[in-house]
């Protein structure tokens, strides 16, 4: 495309999205009362015995919010930040959870069936359960691909890397569709989502700005990562990650050796794990190297805060003489 949805925001009264981007399957908002929402409505009422309170879900104009649903919490921080007062956003993937071992339970596909939209982002559960996933949510959840028109590098074994929302400069890509989708489906709040997207992207270019300062000292430097999540986080500022899991399996003996081999002549001093894979291997190596093991967590749930503690983490594990 020649100009980005951002670029067409200010112009439009309603987004023209790619077809490939937004699937519109079902009712217009509002049109759906699921057998679920209503029974759930009707369990409260009836907890209530009489007493009359505030409506703790209205946005403020008498509508009720739209129900999202994410795959993982970075994609909630997202939502909620474009979305406002007028979104209320569910993770379906579970606290401490791997997106790449994750199963629904059917208890939490149920829970679909009261969702607007699903904003997926490609990681391997949803693409193992994409079908199981639509079924849950019903003709009238749209499900929408955040993914598209984002640069996608790929994994060893040739599937395409999900982790683009570790690079915000990707991210942006991704807040321009998730502010079209929702303009779409609820078109009475475009301005606020217009509004909270310009917001949000003026965050991200900050989060961005201070990443590349505070690594640009150890620009060219090689890190060591259990998980091949950081790739295009790498990329985006000038450094190499070294990973230990390949294609999705833990590493032989063979392969581990070839890691030490090149983690010793790199001088890495610092081996990074995530919070949902084993450490045992990460150990392992760090032991035969002379390397600490240090959490980076690729699923926190506040987005900017973990983008700043991760960079930092770098820059000091990196200043430490890994090049």
């Amino acid at each position: 495309m020649s100009e980005t949805l951002r670029d067409r925001l200010p112009n439009v009264s309603n987004f023209e999205v790619n077809r490939d981007l937004f699937e519109q399957r079902g009712k217009p908002r509002g049109a759906r009362k699921s057998l679920a929402l209503v029974l759930a409505v009707s369990g409260v009422l009836a907890g209530a015995c009489g007493t009359v309170g505030s409506d703790q879900s209205s946005t403020g104009d008498g509508s009720e919010p739209l129900r999202a649903f994410v795959s993982i919490p970075p994609q909630r921080y997202f939502v909620e930040h474009i979305g406002g007062e007028h979104v209320d956003t569910t993770v379906l993937l579970p606290p401490a959870a791997s997106p790449a071992l994750y199963e629904p339970k059917p208890s939490e596909l149920r829970s679909l069936a009261e969702a607007d939209v699903y904003f997926g982002v490609d990681v391997p559960f949803e693409r193992s359960m994409t079908d199981r996933i639509k079924a849950a949510g019903g003709d009238d959840m749209r499900w929408v691909r955040t993914w598209q028109n984002v640069d996608r590098g790929q994994l060893a074994g040739g599937k395409p890397d999900p982790h683009i929302w570790l690079s915000p400069r990707r991210v942006k890509t991704q807040a321009e569709t998730i502010a079209a989708a929702l303009s779409r489906i609820d078109p009475a709040h475009e301005a606020d989502y217009r509004n909270n997207l310009r917001r949000f992207e003026e965050r991200v270019d900050a989060v961005d700005a201070d990443i590349a300062r505070e690594l640009e000292p150890v620009a060219g430097s090689t890190f060591m990562s259990f998980h091949p999540a950081w790739n295009y986080f790498a990329g985006d500022y000038d450094l190499k990650m070294l990973p230990i899991e390949s294609g999705g399996k833990e590493p032989s003996a063979a392969r581990l050796r070839e890691i030490v081999e090149r983690a010793e002549n790199r001088d890495i001093r610092a081996v990074f794990v995530q919070p949902q894979f084993s450490k045992d291997d990460a150990r392992t190596i760090a032991n035969q190297v002379g390397a600490t093991v240090q959490p980076l967590d690729p699923l926190a749930r506040d987005w900017e805060k973990n983008m700043r503690h991760v960079a930092t983490e770098l820059a000091n594990a990196l200043r430490d003489g890994s090049r």
